[in-house]
């Protein structure tokens, strides 16, 4: 028998100064080829590209924006035989209440789009250009927008209600939305797969930890609960974010500092979390080689995040009536075995125990790090946003498997 004829799906993940891309064969979840470029906006952009068919290429170029960055990748996929996608499939981050499924991105989406810009002002912007560019480069090629908002439409009101003016949630949608939802999805099916059970029988923890983060309850598939609100940086430490802090913090410094609203949502933004703390770094590893050598304010960035993440833990164990699966993703969770160790210290009582040998040799790789006899499963996964993204855009456009 033939077979199934195959639609090739671009998902394309834009960043300020990065962007990040994988081609799929849907429905058969193929993947044809995928890339990366960071340091966009400098003479030397580091390009990496893997097909299927031919090994990874690495190299520098200048990339001056993100046009020019898609337009490579672009042109590198059609030179290795792979010609144009039938459809770009683009991981937006905030849908509001608007937008909850994956939608064409038209000029009246796109409109809508721009408007919310102020509530995730780091990655509506990149993403919103990513899309405009290649509608400009591929105009004959349908482009499709996956919200990081999604999963998150099943939580009760009460967990996205906030207690505010009544009126500012009715006209304006002020609530908790919560983000990574891809990656959350992604990180719900796998342990489901990994424990042998259904997420449907699970009350999973998932902690996505790294530039941006966020902890999110599941509770037999269905999002519950999530640290990330209103806009990206509600929640635990990020990078450049400070995560949870009280609003009254911004009213004193514009009266007291003489800062614009505009330098506020500045410093919050690029200017906090590890970076700010640590006055040395917003990259981890960073952090923790300085740690090691002896840095105080380095080793202290660390501690702050680790128990932003146990305070989520705990919230969720609550909100959930105990858990059955911890997992960690994310460029941290997935690679931080001390991170991993400190955030499940004296965990025993919830019945969180880590295997320390294995813990400390998983880097990057999926595996159960739970301590023989412990009933907590604690593991590691890679996230796959992309695979999410194109699945929904398969199912959107009538791709079955």
């Amino acid at each position: 028998m033939a077979a199934a004829p195959q639609t090739r799906i671009l998902v394309l993940n834009c960043g300020s100064t990065s962007l990040k891309c994988k081609l799929f064969a849907m429905p058969s979840e193929e993947v044809l080829a995928e890339g990366s470029i960071e340091r966009i906006g400098s003479d030397r952009a580091r390009v990496k590209l893997r097909t299927s068919a031919e090994a990874p290429v690495h190299h520098e170029l200048p990339v001056p924006d993100h046009h020019a960055g898609i337009h490579h990748l672009l042109a590198r996929l059609d030179k290795r035989g792979l010609g144009s996608p039938d459809a770009v499939a683009h991981k937006l981050a905030h849908g509001g209440e608007r937008f909850t499924g994956a939608v064409v991105l038209d000029d009246a989406v796109l409109a809508e789009l721009r408007a919310l810009i102020p509530l995730a002002p780091l990655h509506n912007p990149p993403m919103i250009r990513g899309a405009e560019i290649c509608r400009a480069l591929l105009p004959e090629v349908p482009q499709y927008g996956v919200f990081e908002t999604a999963f998150h439409t099943t939580l009760p009101d009460y967990a996205f209600i906030y207690a505010l003016p009544w009126e500012w949630y009715e006209r304006h949608c002020i609530r908790r939305y919560g983000f990574h939802s891809a990656s959350h999805r992604y990180i719900t099916a796998r342990a489901a797969a990994l424990v042998g059970r259904p997420a449907s029988e699970l009350r999973l923890i998932s902690c996505h930890l790294g530039g941006g983060s966020s902890v999110c309850a599941v509770r037999f598939g269905r999002s519950i609960d999530i640290s990330s609100g209103f806009t990206p940086q509600c929640g635990t430490v990020m990078a450049t974010r400070p995560g949870d802090f009280d609003p009254n913090i911004i009213p004193y410094v514009i009266e007291s500092l003489g800062l614009s609203p505009a330098a506020v949502s500045a410093a919050i933004n690029q200017e906090s979390g590890l970076k700010g703390v640590s006055g040395l770094s917003e990259d981890l590893r960073d952090l923790e080689a300085a740690a090691a050598a002896g840095h105080e304010r380095a080793r202290l960035a660390i501690d702050i995040h680790n128990h932003r993440v146990r305070h989520y833990i705990g919230a969720f164990a609550v909100a959930l009536g105990g858990f059955d699966v911890l997992a960690f993703t994310g460029g941290i969770g997935e690679n931080s075995p001390t991170v991993r160790a400190a955030v499940c210290r004296d965990m025993e009582f919830l019945g969180v125990r880590l295997d320390p040998e294995r813990n400390a040799t998983c880097r990057g790789t999926e595996a159960d790090l739970t301590a023989a006899g412990w009933p907590v499963r604690v593991l590691a996964i890679p996230t796959d946003e992309e695979i999410i993204v194109a699945r929904d855009v398969a199912a959107l456009i009538g791709l079955h498997q």
